[in-house]
């Protein structure tokens, strides 16, 4: 069904990562009627942060409150930044966005102190949100209607519109138009039978996987927050409880190991219990202390789409869909965005997804006059 009016318009966005929340928010600000759906139990995507519990005997778990009592023990709540710990921002449109969140402290600026073998960095600083890092996508989304756990399956396209089909078995719908924000593998299964075409392209898109340790240890004097160090499996270390906004019980330094691609590729279907071990002695070679590293907590976690294996839009010139930072067929009612398309990271998937909502709502403004570049399969 063609896109209709604004006023009969209904749009659904599939996945509340960065690029998803982006879309839904420019959809939401211009008036139009958004429905945000989200596989997980929270938004924000890769920025995640997982809950951990500090209890009297020093054992860690994981935990949802922030604190729970048991008899005469308390036990404290602290988070680790397991995703994205922390993103730059270089466009324009993204700056002020990101102003008009430290103007409500919700973000806030960061330079960390780096190891001497990073390589030179362009950034002034990074930024961190306030509290975790979904905190961010929850902002931004506090007036959008969201459905979490929600694993949408299956679109159909029928008179009435779009119907989304979850594995939870329930139908939502209908929908006028819906936007996939999610990894180019996942939008591929959706769009088969409905645009081939993307559907091919987006299974040639790669995407690089990172298994990621989060760690627990006492506290130690280090004179670093950030690291990427030269050899072995890891390919940055970050120390979490040296962010801003981020604390942990007193005593304890807390730290997030992002494993390479190539390593995390070549282990992607390990046992996690093999990956924390091999991941862990890469980082207690690290620290000070060798051999004597006293683990409070010790975890792993898979993403399987992690980074984009295109990380910079002048690399993307090869591609089929060179040049577009979206794709939206007005036809159909159909829009893809993501990461992939806009540059790689958390700037890139904001890009994305800022761009089809604007493509989206100039379209709507003015009609099916307007006329957007469809990209062709490969």
């Amino acid at each position: 069904m063609p896109a209709s009016a604004k006023d009969s318009s209904a749009i659904a966005v599939v996945g509340a990562g960065m690029a998803g929340v982006a879309c839904a928010a420019g959809l939401r600000s211009a008036g139009l009627s958004v429905a945000l759906f989200e596989k997980a139990r929270g938004v924000g995507g890769r920025m995640a942060t997982r809950r951990l519990a500090h209890g009297a005997v020093g054992s860690a778990g994981e935990t949802g409150p922030d604190t729970a009592v048991d008899g005469h023990n308390a036990t404290l709540s602290y988070g680790i930044d397991h995703g994205a710990p922390a993103f730059a921002a270089r466009q324009p449109r993204f700056k002020a966005w990101l102003a008009r969140a430290e103007a409500r402290g919700v973000v806030q600026r960061w330079q960390p102190r780096l190891h001497a073998a990073w390589p030179q960095r362009s950034e002034a600083h990074w930024w961190v949100p306030q509290g975790d890092m979904p905190a961010l996508a929850r902002h931004f989304l506090a007036d959008v209607p969201l459905q979490l756990q929600q694993t949408i399956q299956r679109l159909q396209h029928t008179p009435q519109g779009w119907y989304l089909h979850s594995a939870e078995g329930v139908r939502h719908g209908p929908f006028a138009q819906v936007m996939l924000a999610m990894p180019p593998a996942q939008a591929a299964v959706l769009l088969a039978g409905h645009h081939d075409g993307w559907a091919d392209s987006l299974r040639s898109s790669r995407m690089l996987p990172c298994w990621t340790l989060m760690a627990t240890t006492e506290a130690v004097d280090w004179p670093w927050e950030v690291a990427e160090p030269e050899s072995g499996p890891l390919a940055t270390v970050l120390r979490n409880d040296r962010k801003p906004g981020r604390s942990t019980p007193e005593g304890l330094a807390t730290w997030v190991a992002h494993a390479t691609p190539a390593w995390s590729a070549a282990h992607l279907e390990s046992e996690p219990q093999r990956v924390e071990k091999a991941l862990s002695a890469a980082l207690a070679a690290l620290l000070p202390g060798a051999g004597k590293r006293s683990w409070q907590h010790l975890s792993v976690h898979r993403w399987r789409y992690a980074y984009s294996a295109v990380k910079d839009v002048s690399a993307r010139s090869a591609m089929p869909e060179a040049g577009l930072d979206c794709w939206w067929d007005a036809g159909l009612g159909l829009g893809v965005c993501g990461d992939h398309l806009g540059g790689g990271g958390v700037e890139g998937a904001w890009h994305s997804g800022d761009e089809l909502a604007d493509t989206v709502v100039a379209w709507l403004d003015v009609g099916a006059e307007v006329v957007v570049p469809v990209p062709q399969a490969a």
